[in-house]
């Protein structure tokens, strides 16, 4: 297990954060069950343990470290927990039912958590859960693993025709037709952890008290210096990897990502680049160097590449040499045969159909594949 491995400090520094945020719960809520926000639990997560936040490219693991990706849940009550949203691929499963409905829901759930893994350089996933009970925290971790299409067999809907409900002979699952959303069963965690969390009666009390300067705790100068971090994040910028015309998504055939496709000259099947159309040059000028000046790019799986603006008017991020991105993204993580038109209902699959670029230092930036709606929700724009 992950839990197990890790430095008895980091883990004794990790409980006590989730402590104390657990202990201000009269804040938020009045459960007797201690409360944890799932961006407060990914921060802690991470910043304790020593894992990359993933949380923000919205992929299928929430954090990373060395080559195991993280599925990080809290809840309190039933093990019966969202694991998977296919909204926006309704059209290709609406007219099916049954055994034919979760096939193909758990084709796609396999498909995102492949991607996932090639994207990040990930060789094993695990889920980390914190179980929140009355006046305490448990803490819970099990396989993260594809469903096995092959074995499943559908269980009894319990009266509820909304939800589809199967086992794939390691796990159960319910598909809910009305919310597009794929459940797990979560009945197979191993429990690792427990501690008590003792919820203050008075909260805000305790945090005048705390905010004194003479008796600030060294506990609460390491939340405000988290804060203080969070809030003073890196630039970035978001850009599609599709057009939109008329309303409708589509990967140009001859550009973007199937600029391997281009007339004029014989292409590397591999070359593509990364739309930067003027919309976006704009909200941010200058955030790319020049055309044409070099900069490292980080990849989520930890390679550094060469990159440039290119193209006239600026419009393309290209790799260089300009089919280094495309191997990597086309052959290594989509998978995909040479010469294979790339279109959005591939992109819509794979579950991904932005990228979000960050400006770590001069002429240093780093790229996060994400989710679909990313770039809406980004800049806040109407989808």
């Amino acid at each position: 297990m992950f839990y197990d491995v890790q430095p008895i400090q980091n883990k004794e520094d990790y409980k006590r954060m989730l402590t104390l945020v657990g202990q201000l719960s009269n804040l938020f809520s009045e459960s007797d069950c201690p409360y944890l926000s799932y961006r407060a639990h990914e921060n802690i997560f991470c910043r304790f343990l020593g894992a990359e936040n993933l949380a923000r490219s919205d992929c299928s693991a929430d954090a990373k470290k060395d080559k195991v990706g993280v599925g990080l849940k809290t809840w309190m009550g039933n093990n019966d927990q969202k694991v998977a949203e296919f909204g926006r691929l309704k059209n290709s499963y609406a007219s099916l039912s049954g055994i034919e409905l979760v096939k193909k829901i758990a084709e796609y759930r396999n498909e995102r958590i492949r991607i996932t893994k090639r994207l990040h350089g990930l060789d094993s996933m695990i889920y980390h859960v914190v179980k929140r009970v009355p006046g305490a925290m448990q803490i819970l971790e099990g396989v993260f693993d594809e469903i096995n299409i092959e074995n499943i067999t559908l269980l009894s809907n319990t009266g509820n025709d909304n939800n589809t409900y199967f086992t794939d002979g390691k796990h159960k699952y319910h598909f809910s037709t009305s919310k597009n959303t794929l459940y797990m069963i979560f009945d197979f965690l191993e429990q690792l952890d427990s501690f008590e969390v003792k919820i203050l009666e008075n909260p805000y009390e305790w945090l005048s008290k705390a905010t004194d300067k003479k008796t600030i705790s060294k506990d609460i100068k390491k939340v405000v210096k988290a804060i203080q971090e969070e809030s003073a994040r890196k630039p970035q910028l978001c850009l599609r990897l599709y057009s939109v015309k008329k309303g409708e998504r589509f990967v140009a055939e001859k550009s973007g990502l199937n600029q391997w496709n281009a007339s004029g000259r014989a292409r590397n099947p591999n070359e593509l680049y990364i739309p930067y159309p003027k919309e976006d040059r704009d909200r941010i000028p200058n955030f790319f160097p020049p055309r044409d000046t070099p900069f490292t790019l980080h990849l989520p799986d930890g390679t550094a590449i060469s990159a440039k603006v290119c193209q006239a008017d600026n419009k393309a991020i290209m790799s260089n040499p300009n089919s280094l991105l495309g191997k990597w993204l086309l052959r290594d993580v989509f998978e995909l045969p040479d010469n294979t038109l790339v279109t959005y209902q591939m992109l819509e699959r794979f579950g991904i159909d932005s990228v979000i670029f960050t400006r770590n230092a001069e002429l240093d930036y780093s790229v996060e594949f994400s989710e679909l709606g990313t770039y809406e929700r980004f800049y806040e724009i109407e989808d």
